[in-house]
């Protein structure tokens, strides 16, 4: 199995927003460094679709959770004194469906230390307290509580710009890609960022197997499970074609192979004890360390993050852009 993907030399403009992104991320998501290095590279190709999003109106970003990716793919920044690790639900491990990010509390607060370039007009979640969380960025006009199993609540073409990076989430997977097509309008678009099967070619199962099956069980933490509409790339392009008066526009893999390996194990099992410890902290205490953590993280992927590119053959994630006819 090919374990690296293809290096290129990305131009310096390219680098640099690549580590301002990582950077970013891993100010909010410093205990799961992993997650920062993944969204570095999903939000650079999501910026590269914002020549359609126009002044803002008539967006929506679909299970927006806390905001926090697009706010910060959109300009945004937010102070140290902000992260996620301050409203968890702590009280059993992560399996099936539990999310211990889905709690909310005056613990957490966010503070802004730049304002996103524009702000999305609608955003929807399933969870009640990631849009509570969401409400604080004070990013979008108006935040909806809905399940993706069903339609949305918007009129016809009533959307310009749709994005979603979790429909690969949903049980209904082809009713919820049709009803995106139906809200967006005419020369409209819809982005979608979404896993696929391919996954399974990086998970320690088979590229660490003798670490048996409780570690195995460990590190999963149930992820798998819940990827209801999780399918191959072609399965995915397939269903899109089905969709009435839709076409594809671009399809442009993200990250896979490596990037994929590390984001699998990554610190998953031991963020639940570094929270509880971090929890505990003085806030001077806290902002001190988080300096100092993050910028050992930035220092171990800097090369890695400035010189890789994904190839088609190694992809477990693409982003799909579809123009509404």
């Amino acid at each position: 199995m090919k374990i690296l993907a293809e290096y290129q030399n990305p131009n310096e403009s390219n680098k640099t927003m690549r580590q301002d992104l990582f950077r970013e991320f891993l100010n909010f998501f410093w205990l799961r460094p992993e997650n920062a290095l993944l969204l570095a590279l999903r939000a650079e190709v999501y910026r590269s679709t914002f020549d359609k999003f126009g002044d803002g109106s008539g967006t929506l970003d679909v299970s927006c959770g806390d905001g926090v990716f697009s706010f910060i793919a959109l300009g945004g920044k937010l102070t140290k004194e902000t992260d996620m690790f301050r409203a968890l639900n702590l009280t059993k491990k992560r399996e099936d469906t539990f999310d211990v990010f889905d709690a909310f509390s005056e613990e957490y607060f966010v503070g802004v230390a730049q304002a996103a370039e524009r702000a999305y007009e609608y955003g929807s979640d399933w969870k009640e307290n990631l849009l509570a969380k969401a409400k604080q960025l004070d990013f979008y006009k108006n935040l909806l509580h809905h399940d993706n199993n069903f339609p949305l609540p918007l009129e016809d073409g009533q959307i310009n710009y749709a994005y979603s990076n979790s429909a690969y989430w949903v049980n209904n997977f082809e009713g919820h890609l049709a009803d995106l097509a139906r809200v967006t309008a005419s020369g409209g678009r819809i982005v979608l960022e979404m896993k696929t099967s391919e996954i399974t070619r990086f998970t320690a199962q088979n590229y660490l197997p003798d670490m048996g099956p409780k570690f195995h069980d460990i590190i999963d933490a149930g992820r798998m499970g819940t990827w209801k509409g999780l399918r191959s790339k072609d399965e995915i392009l397939k269903i899109i074609e089905q969709i009435p008066n839709t076409r594809i526009e671009s399809v442009k893999p993200i990250y896979g192979d490596i990037m994929a390996m590390i984001w699998d194990v990554g610190l998953r099992p031991l963020f639940y004890p570094l929270s509880k410890m971090a929890n505990n902290l003085t806030l001077e205490q806290r902002v001190h360390i988080k300096d100092e953590w993050c910028q050992i993280f930035m220092d171990l992927f800097s090369d890695l993050l400035a010189g890789y590119e994904a190839t088609d053959k190694d992809a477990i994630e693409y982003c799909i852009i579809l123009e509404k006819e």
